[in-house]
């Protein structure tokens, strides 16, 4: 669970980590390419960009490659061009907390859907890119998805 110092309860946040053994975490920085206003839990692709740490972006299509999430800062709410973040890697086998954009059935294979920051089973032209590794009933329950390398979610 997240905590955040003004919650009365515990609560699930979008972008928070979970099962985390062994989920590969990698310090990034938001390139001034980006649109800015990126959020926890927003897929983002990595940007061919020269020294330094690596650059990521949002995504323009939810078929493009995700090289990772965005994960939950306490201090930040959203991050702008030049924000550090910390990217859960696709290939790091981190498990995240995510919006669902409608039912989800557990272990379905999930891919992104742009509007909203949310995930949605695959049906083919998104990346896909992790396995739910809970059920969702309805737009909005926040699940947990197990991130997964590219080709292996089939």
């Amino acid at each position: 669970m997240t905590l955040n110092i003004n919650q009365f309860n515990q609560s699930t946040i979008q972008g928070a980590l979970d099962l985390k053994f062994g989920g590969t975490v990698v310090s990034c920085q938001v390139d001034v390419s980006s649109a800015g206003n990126l959020v926890p839990g927003q897929p983002v692709k990595m940007v061919d960009s020269a020294g330094g740490i690596p650059k990521v972006v949002e995504l323009a299509a939810d078929s493009d490659e995700v090289f990772g999430f965005l994960c939950y800062d306490l201090k930040q709410p959203n991050f702008d061009a030049y924000a550090p973040v910390e990217v859960a890697v696709r290939n790091g086998g981190a498990c995240m907390f995510m919006t669902a954009s409608a039912a989800i059935a557990r272990n379905a294979v999930v891919g992104p859907v742009l509007s909203g920051v949310k995930v949605k089973t695959s049906a083919g032209g998104t990346a896909d890119v992790g396995r739910a590794y809970d059920k969702a009933a309805a737009d909005g329950d926040l699940i947990r998805v197990l991130l997964l390398p590219k080709n292996t979610t089939t």
